[in-house]
Formats: C-alpha cells, structure tokens, sequence
C-alpha cells in the first residue's frame, strides 16, 4: 500500500466518522412542539404601537413586564420561562426557583411556575429579574429576550436544570438561585400581531447630562461696550465705584450721565471765565479809545 494511497483512505474514514456523528440518534433527535398554545406578552406603546420601551438608569431594576397568554382551549398545568440578556443587562436578582447561566456575555434564567393559567388567561411575572448594571454603557444596554413554555415539555426534555445547562458556558453549569421565589400574578397584556411563545422587551438606558461649569464674576465686574459719537466702543468698567448703588452704569451696558455736584463746579468755573473776558474787552477799548484820540 502506498503512502499516497494510505493517506486517501484515512482521510475518507474522517469524513466516513464525521458523518456518522452527524446523524441523529434517537436521545438526540429533535424534540416534539410543545402541545401548548402559549403567547409571550409585553406592554406596547401606544403612540406607536410597537413594544414599550422601559427608560432606566444605571443600577436600577427594569421594570418590564414579562407575560404570557394561554390561547389554547384546556387549561395548562405548569409553566416555564427562558429569560435572556447580553452585556450591561444583568440577572442580579437570584431566585430558588430559577436555574441561572453564564456564557460570555450572554446570561439566562430557567424559572418554572406551579401556577396553572386558564384558556384566554393571562400572567406576568412578580418580583425583579432583570436589572442594569452599575456601569451600564451606551450601547450596551438593548433587549431582554423571553420565551414560554408548558412544564410538560420541559419535563420532556430532561427538566428546567437541564435546559439551564444547556446555556451555560463551556466547561460550566447552570446555579440555581437562593432567594425569595418568582411568582405569577394575572395582568391584562395586548396580544402581539403574530402570537409566538417569544417576544422582547426593551429597556432604555438614562444617563444624567454633563454640566458645563459656569463662568464666575471677575472681582470688578466685566467690561461693557459703550458707543461714544460713531468712534467705536470705548470699554466702561461695571461693578466697580460707579455700581448701580453708587448711582454708576448697575452693569447694563452703559454709563448714566454726569449729574450733581461736577455740574456746579463747572458751572462756576465757566462764570468766572466769562467775568474775566468781559473784563479784558472792556479795557482793551478803553485803550484803544485813548490811542485814537
């Protein structure tokens, strides 16, 4: 057997192998629908019809409303739930009776119910599940992803731990939580335009506004254009001796007019002028006159 010759056959019983893992077995083959007619149901805005969308801030709990609708004929026993979220959504909140996941950013819940929900009848969930953590970024913060199920199924596939395992990441397991139980309670929710066990609730993250600081009065206020005869702005100082209580510009933009006691003195030194070359005329022409003569 040649060497060329050998390694086509190996490579041929890889490709053999790999098909046969492929195949489906019976414990692997795909599992039966669920003989449940649920509805995963969520608030809508009615503005614009579309699912509500819940604003939050950092650190808060979402408080979306996370429900499902029964639109079969006979009652469903039993009741499970899928709750999934990415990045800066966190499933802080742990309860005893969900199955919780990590894989990377991805985390989900498995929460099963003893509640039994009537044909046409509709719960939601009490109690927090998802909340935005501290450090939530823009961006970072989208959807929560939720999908129903009937306890029948999930029994059929093994129980709610193992599904929940079947979401962990690789080399982890799914943990279940310590705290006070979900639970249901009946709410009225509008039905989706296609009804399906899965729907998306949308939380919307807040974040406080950035203040710009503000300028601080200079001690002697600023300087302020005032136009003096078309020259251009000449600068008036404000805030300074001349302040509003002082009888000066009060930081309007302007000076006021000279008045009071600069006026008098003025006036007196303009008499005293006019006294004087009154004087000097008068003896000027008497000079004059006796020249002539």
């Amino acid at each position: 057997m040649t060497a060329r010759f050998a390694a086509r056959l190996a490579l041929g019983a890889s490709v053999l192998a790999a098909g046969v893992t492929a195949l489906p077995v019976a414990g692997n083959a795909a599992p039966a629908p669920d003989s449940a007619t649920l509805a995963a149901v969520t608030e809508r805005d009615p503005a614009t019809g579309l699912n509500k969308r819940y604003p939050v801030k950092p650190g808060e709990v979402v408080p979306a409303a996370l429900g499902v609708t029964n639109l079969g004929d006979a009652p469903v026993s039993g009741l499970v739930v899928q709750i999934r979220v990415l990045d800066d959504l966190d499933l802080a909140v742990k309860h005893d009776n969900c199955w919780y996941a990590v894989d990377s950013n991805l985390e989900a819940a498995w929460c099963e119910f003893d509640s039994e929900l009537a044909a046409k009848q509709t719960l939601a969930i009490v109690g927090d599940v998802v909340t935005v953590k501290a450090d939530a970024r823009a961006g970072k913060v989208t959807s929560i992803v939720f999908r129903w199920y009937s306890r029948q199924w999930v029994d059929a596939q093994g129980g709610v731990q193992r599904l929940a395992d079947g979401d962990a990441g690789q080399g982890t397991s799914a943990v279940r939580g310590s705290g006070a139980a979900l639970t249901l309670a009946e709410r009225e929710l509008p039905l989706p335009e296609t009804p399906r066990p899965i729907n998306f609730a949308y939380p919307q993250l807040v974040t406080p506004p950035t203040t710009q600081p503000t300028a601080t009065p200079m001690p002697g206020g600023t300087p302020s254009a005032t136009p003096t005869g078309g020259s251009g702005p000449t600068a008036v100082p404000t805030g300074t001796a001349g302040a509003l209580g002082d009888g000066g510009t009060g930081g309007n933009g302007g000076g006021l007019p000279v008045t009071g006691a600069n006026i008098g003195v003025m006036a007196g030194v303009g008499g005293a002028l006019l006294l004087l070359g009154g004087g000097g005329y008068l003896v000027a022409r008497r000079r004059r006159t006796r020249f002539v003569a």
